[in-house]
């Protein structure tokens, strides 16, 4: 087991699945120990009888549910290190005529819920903490009928621009990790010929695991990345470096 985050305590949102699992037990391996939150309809079976995490739920768009996780964390072992604010919500609205309250929902989650965390977080870590958040390379780009979810992202990625203004006056980092298409629970219904579409849009053509997200969260939040701050990360397979215009050549072993 590496130590890259030995004693450290960090904090991940939207944990029960997908790329928050991955973060908790990539955080874990590295001799860190964790604070997860989810809905309290998640599911936690799998980190039941894990030592080194303390499970909270609640709604991440609600103030006291970020206030309750800092103190939670304190209370439990003592500090707060990091943060992984990794919850999202997926949102595909009609423009013309979609409702509006879909809209105010992923902005609840992806936006104000992030800059709660980063409230909460800031109040009581010290120098040397850092935050990463999971923005995504749709925030980088457009894409059809994504406005909702695309204009969330590219908020939380200058809201990681901007914070990191102010957190670095007290000695904090804060990152964005951006995504490509990544195989999780929240993506499972790109099946198919949408799938395959998507899949050759990526120069090296395949589709991401949640791991390797929670490989670059781990990277952001150590000291091996001491002098980084206010980054967007794409981790994406390279589909943000193609400008669209043309498909990636396959593969030719």
């Amino acid at each position: 087991m590496s130590e890259l985050h030995k004693e450290k305590v960090v904090w991940v949102t939207g944990a029960a699945s997908g790329i928050g699992k991955a973060s908790v037990e990539e955080i874990l391996s590295e001799g860190g120990r964790v604070l997860a939150s989810d809905l309290p309809d998640a599911d936690f079976a799998w980190a039941q009888g894990i030592n080194d995490i303390v499970l909270v739920t609640g709604d991440v768009s609600d103030p006291e549910h970020n206030e309750l996780a800092v103190k939670t964390a304190e209370d439990k072992f003592g500090r707060i290190d990091g943060a992984v604010l990794n919850a999202g919500l997926a949102g595909r609205v009609d423009l013309f005529d979609g409702p509006i309250d879909s809209f105010d929902r992923v902005m609840e989650v992806n936006v104000r819920a992030v800059i709660l965390g980063i409230r909460a977080c800031a109040k009581v870590m010290r120098p040397g903490s850092a935050m990463t958040v999971t923005a995504s390379t749709p925030g980088m780009r457009g894409d059809p009928g994504m406005w909702v979810y695309n204009t969330s992202k590219a908020a939380v990625i200058n809201l990681v621009r901007s914070t990191s203004m102010d957190l670095a006056a007290r000695g904090i980092r804060i990152n964005a990790v951006c995504p490509g298409p990544t195989e999780t629970g929240m993506t499972s219904r790109f099946e198919g010929e949408l799938y395959e579409n998507m899949r050759r849009r990526i120069p090296l053509q395949r589709w991401g695991h949640a791991q390797e997200i929670a490989a670059a969260h781990s990277f952001l939040l150590s000291p091996q990345a001491s002098f980084i701050t206010g980054a967007h990360l794409p981790v994406d397979g390279g589909m943000s470096a193609n400008s669209g215009q043309f498909t990636p050549p396959p593969f030719s072993l």
